[in-house]
């Protein structure tokens, strides 16, 4: 249905947004209209029934995977990581352990690739994080060709980084951090392509305000949040077309991953899931939300992956990792047979 609506309908992005909340609404009012007028209870079982249509976008039941199987995989995590908390009190000593924590915990991942978004690396030790992950074994990477730091010390934006060889890189920036980057990945005489992405923010401060205990301030961020969600839903169905022309001109089956800003039942998730499938349907568990802050109850970071030339082994979403404003997640995935096959012939030949 939202596929029907014009790239500007943002009034459609307010009304799949708050789908969930009026579907439980209506799951609400059965009993008691069951109770007060039977007959008035037949709207809210047609939306629950509608409803059901949405289940694979919100909830996956997850499966087990063969370790076997995994073994063979390659896995992908993307994660906003919300500059590594740079912006914070540094002199604080746990701002500066939670720092250090978190540096650790990704020179430590079993990763084979990583895309971040709202990345931040500088040669000062503390957010020396290129270094880090070069010395663990990430010794290929991409960053945007513009530096948006401002710095030449600093690394900042988008950032893939692998294990394995990158052949060739591409990037565009939409505005500030926000954008596209794409690298070529060889793996085993096989090649996939990694878009990873960041798009339109809306940058939400209530919860910090709610902390704060601030009223007039909540009031007054509620009127900017519902501006900024109205100009996102705009700017990120416009970016939409870019990504697409993206993957369609690819040669390599495809792997595109990051922070979308944007909920399961909207127009650029609706455009993705009709390219390529998604990671979390096919293979996570659970709600799989991936936000870390008010409002909680939401998934906006993913993975979408080409079904007809990859398999999808696992999807996880660690929301034990809250060093961030957003949760971690991450794929394993195989070439099919097809695919390793023609690589296998093209080293022959």
């Amino acid at each position: 249905m939202i596929l029907w609506i014009p790239l500007q309908g943002w009034v459609a992005g307010f009304m799949m947004m708050s789908f969930p909340v009026v579907v439980i609404i209506h799951l609400v009012s059965i009993p008691i209209w069951f109770i007060v007028e039977r007959k008035r209870a037949l709207m809210p079982l047609i939306m629950v029934g509608l409803a059901v249509l949405f289940l694979p976008r919100t909830y996956s039941f997850g499966n087990d995977t063969d370790p076997d199987v995994l073994a063979k995989s390659f896995s992908v995590m993307n994660y906003n990581v919300h500059s590594f908390q740079r912006n914070e009190d540094l002199k604080d000593p746990q701002v500066r352990k939670s720092v250090s924590d978190m540096k650790a915990w990704m020179t430590s991942s079993e990763a084979d690739i990583l895309c971040m978004s709202e990345y931040f690396s500088d040669r000062g030790n503390l957010f020396n994080i290129n270094r880090a992950l070069d010395s663990s074994g990430y010794g290929h990477s991409a960053f945007y060709t513009k530096n948006t730091s401002g710095s030449p010390t600093q690394s900042a934006g988008l950032a893939i980084f692998s294990k394995y060889p990158i052949i060739a890189k591409r990037d565009t920036i939409f505005e500030a951090q926000n954008g596209l980057l794409q690298a070529d990945i060889k793996i085993k005489g096989d090649t996939v392509r990694i878009i990873a992405v960041h798009l339109y923010s809306m940058t939400l401060k209530l919860s910090t305000l709610v902390r704060q205990k601030q009223v007039e301030g909540v009031k007054k961020e509620g009127k900017i949040t519902f501006q900024r969600m109205r100009n996102g839903f705009v700017r990120r169905s416009a970016e939409m077309g870019i990504l697409e022309s993206w993957i369609n001109a690819s040669p390599h089956p495809v792997i595109v991953c990051g922070d979308f800003n944007e909920i399961p039942y909207g127009y650029v998730y609706s455009k993705m899931r009709g390219l390529l499938k998604n990671g979390f349907e096919e293979k996570g568990e659970g709600f799989g939300f991936t936000f870390n802050h008010l409002p909680y109850f939401i998934r906006i970071d993913h993975q979408f992956y080409s079904g007809d030339r990859l398999q999808i082994q696992d999807f996880t979403t660690f929301n034990n990792v809250d060093y961030s404003d957003h949760y971690p997640v991450m794929g394993h995935y195989q070439f099919s047979n097809a695919d390793a096959g023609a690589a296998e012939q093209a080293k022959k030949d």
